[in-house]
């Protein structure tokens, strides 16, 4: 049986991908064509961008399913809750050439709920946490951002203030103090996120504005790719999040974000569940997304995920779901060993050369190869290269 196979992956073409010139996601599939967008490449089973094991030319799923115990263990159906080839996890490569959607993710029982209501919209009933690492600096948004740095945020654009009630007029100007930040924080969110025209009255104000702060800036750089949208206003409400290359930010259920640039490595559960609220021409359920959303306010620093080891030769990334966690290994001539694991495994190779080897195979990888790895085996990584492991968390 070949324990390490090499697959042909999904390439997802969106309005925010990079142009093939610029993109990992077309450099690591080898595509040129200059009339497409390259947004993600996705790695795994899920039904909308299937890999294909390359020596067979089998959906891996199917491959999968022709020795289950195998290929998949014991462990990935317990997570995944069932028995029918599936990987639970997806790994991807984004590459993010402007900001793409304001959004939230449900919990398991809520996403089972919504695409019951909804399977149009919400096509599987499973959760999707996701993490993102960097491969170049990578930029979005994520969680609320303290309370003071709200309200002065808010205080600095008294444009929006006759829109807003008096309650949280009042405790913008301080003039009432708050007892509950996670409340006033889901109020202010609410009545801004609903808010008629609040990105035209922010533009207008900035056009004759000569002092312009970094959240002022920003604001007119992504306005520039989402004219008067309305999730624009939730730049002043959440934390602006630069990651350097290596760093990752994990996004747990009901955490409001949107990615505005850069190339970055992102794992998550195997759904495509997503509730969207501004920054895109897809479907948007504002309300859905008011509901559910966890407005406690952090720091930008608290939204990092740091390694649990930081080794020369493996730094995980581990959340806090079963679902997946990510090794990156790094070697330089030289042969880096990895204990076996109860759940198989998606190998992408980001940098240099090398080979991928159990006792029984080996596949030989260059930048942009991707190969699965079956459970419960010794892996001998070679080479001078960079590689990204995706798993399930036993």
């Amino acid at each position: 049986m070949s324990q390490v196979v090499k697959l042909c992956c999904s390439v997802q073409n969106y309005a925010w991908g990079k142009p093939a010139s610029k993109s990992l996601v077309a450099e690591f599939t080898n595509n040129s064509d200059k009339t497409e967008r390259f947004a993600e490449l996705w790695m795994g089973t899920h039904p909308r961008g299937h890999s294909v094991v390359k020596q067979t030319k089998q959906e891996l799923k199917n491959w999968i399913l022709e020795d289950i115990s195998s290929r998949l263990g014991s462990l990935c159906p317990t997570i995944s809750g069932n028995k029918h080839g599936d990987l639970p996890f997806l790994l991807k490569i984004l590459s993010v050439d402007k900001a793409l959607s304001l959004q939230v993710h449900p919990t398991k029982e809520h996403a089972a709920v919504l695409h019951s209501r909804d399977p149009q919209h919400y096509p599987d009933p499973n959760h999707k946490p996701e993490m993102a690492i960097a491969l170049t600096v990578f930029e979005g948004l994520c969680g609320f951002r303290p309370i003071d740095e709200i309200l002065k945020n808010m205080k600095c654009h008294s444009e929006l203030h006759p829109y807003l009630s008096k309650d949280v007029v009042e405790v913008i100007n301080k003039a009432t103090p708050v007892s509950d930040e996670t409340a006033f924080v889901k109020k202010l969110f609410t009545e801004l996120i609903t808010m008629k025209n609040s990105a035209g009255l922010i533009n207008e104000k900035l056009k004759t504005s000569s002092d312009l702060s970094p959240s002022d800036e920003l604001f007119q750089r992504i306005h520039m790719q989402h004219p008067g949208d309305g999730g624009l206003v939730c730049i002043y409400l959440l934390n602006h999040v630069v990651l350097q290359p290596g760093e990752c930010m994990f996004l747990g259920a009901n955490k409001v974000h949107a990615y505005f640039s850069g190339d970055c490595v992102e794992c998550m559960a195997c759904s495509d569940n997503v509730v969207r609220a501004g920054l895109t021409p897809k479907f948007i359920d504002v309300d859905t997304l008011v509901d559910m959303v966890d407005c406690t306010p952090g720091s930008a620093a608290s939204q990092k995920l740091p390694p649990t080891n930081s080794g020369d030769e493996v730094r995980s990334y581990v959340p806090p779901v079963r679902d997946f966690a990510v090794d990156r290994v790094m070697c330089e001539r030289k042969t880096v060993t990895l204990p076996s694991k109860s759940s198989p495994q998606i190998m992408l190779c980001t940098e240099g050369c090398g080979s991928v080897a159990t006792d029984e195979s080996a596949e030989g990888v260059v930048r942009g190869d991707v190969v699965f790895v079956v459970p419960g085996v010794v892996v001998r990584v070679s080479g001078s290269l960079t590689l990204f492991s995706a798993y399930s968390q036993g």
